[in-house]
């Protein structure tokens, strides 16, 4: 059962072998499901190379997602989450179970040093030494991101912008005096790990001004249950061979993958409720590439299903995973900038759905931390701009209660579009 606290996951997210594999496993590990699928989205991506695409404003996209894990020490089971996502890959057949073994590294020290693993520059400062990744296939596993975000501001520190330049097209360099380095066509996945507070802290200007950050797909991540005595993990063996058989497949090809006539007709919606939702200040640009990491998704959930286009419901799986993680970084965030009591009062009428709400729902709302006139006015001026509708309910032995519910537009288009197509 997941926390009341975190934001909710929709069900879409759940479409596919590899939602479903998600499904079967959780209960038995105390690893949050999401960052599961995410992680476990990342290591297929990864395995599958470059070679497969979306095109997107004229930019190429492959299956490349970088989850950014979000949790506390201890309960938010970051690294218990990437140990089940393993468990999963490794029974996708000997390619990946080989890819896990001699092709997740951990940690990330520089960028030289990022580049050098990946075949630049020979064997480095010693010539006798092979690149982990020589073709530049590589997933790295960084579990002190915090880290990462201190090196990156240090002067002369390339590891931001090397980071920046794989995400883009996986090519990327430096000019040092000695001898340059440079890759080109690699395949770089990333899983990093870091708790809520070293983010806050951690995260600069200049990591938001360069765009570095907003190539992490923000996780928050929290144990969903305790498990004192850990059951058996469930057999997912019929789930696993189909993944492992597609994986195979898609290896061994490559070209665009296009949306089906569905999904190309459900796009311009998205797309508008993804503009939509660009709030300004540190939110708006943590989550400023949402098409683009939507159509990651969304590749790599069909490539995991084998087809060989986007349908509408890889499409809404990747819109439910991305807005988990716009929701993640309200969260984490929403502090850093003032929400006002009216709006903080829409969003929760809105939010009740066809339950409403009652006055005495409202109080609580604010903790008593409103004179009942405040509220009242909030109410009304709702009212007046014609986005809520309040009616009395009678009630039993004591005085009536007001419900109120939200008829105006929704002020969370994407929930919307997944509560109406999904």
């Amino acid at each position: 059962r997941r926390s009341p606290m975190l934001p909710p996951v929709h069900p879409a997210a759940w479409y596919g072998p590899l939602g479903e594999s998600v499904r079967r496993v959780a209960p038995a590990t105390e690893a949050d499901p999401i960052a599961i699928l995410v992680s476990a989205a990342a290591l297929y991506g990864a395995m599958v190379g470059p070679h497969w695409y979306v095109r997107l404003g004229g930019v190429r996209h492959p299956p490349l997602i970088w989850p950014l894990i979000v949790g506390k020490t201890g309960s938010g089971r970051k690294g218990t989450s990437m140990s089940a996502a393993k468990t999963l890959a490794r029974g996708w057949g000997d390619y990946a179970a080989a890819y896990i073994r001699a092709r997740t590294a951990q940690g990330l020290s520089s960028g030289e040093g990022l580049l050098e693993a990946l075949g630049a520059g020979g064997g480095g400062d010693d010539p006798d030494r092979e690149p982990t990744a020589p073709d530049g296939r590589l997933t790295v596993v960084e579990t002190e991101f915090a880290r990462v975000l201190t090196a990156a501001k240090r002067d002369g520190n390339t590891l931001g912008p090397i980071l920046r330049q794989l995400w883009d097209d996986g090519s990327a360099g430096v000019m040092t005096r000695a001898r340059p380095l440079q890759v080109e066509g690699a395949h770089v996945g990333l899983v990093a790990h870091i708790t809520p507070r070293e983010l806050r802290i951690k995260l600069s200007e200049a990591d938001l001004a360069g765009g570095t950050v907003n190539r992490f797909l923000v996780v928050l991540s929290e144990r969903p249950h305790l498990l004192p005595h850990e059951p058996p993990m469930p057999d997912v063996s019929d789930l696993s061979y189909w993944i492992g058989r597609h994986l195979d497949q898609v290896r061994a090809g490559g070209g665009e993958v296009r949306r089906d006539r569905h999904a190309e007709q459900l796009w311009p919606r998205v797309y508008e409720a993804l503009s939509a939702d660009e709030p300004d200040g540190i939110i708006g640009q943590v989550i400023a590439r949402g098409p683009a990491q939507v159509m990651r998704l969304a590749l790599t959930f069909a490539l995991v299903d084998g087809a060989s286009s986007i349908s509408k419901s890889h499409l809404l799986q990747g819109l439910a995973v991305w807005h988990y993680s716009t929701r993640s970084v309200r969260e984490l965030f929403g502090d850093a900038q003032t929400t006002t009591d009216l709006r903080r009062l829409a969003e929760f009428i809105a939010g009740a759905g066809d339950a409403g709400v009652t006055k005495s729902e409202v109080y609580r709302l604010f903790s008593g931390n409103r004179r009942s006139s405040q509220l009242t006015d909030l109410i009304e001026q709702l009212e007046r701009a014609r986005v809520i509708r309040g009616r009395r309910e009678e009630t039993t032995g004591g005085r009536p209660a007001y419900r109120y519910w939200w008829v105006g537009r929704p002020l969370d288009p994407v929930w919307a579009i997944l509560e109406s197509e999904g």
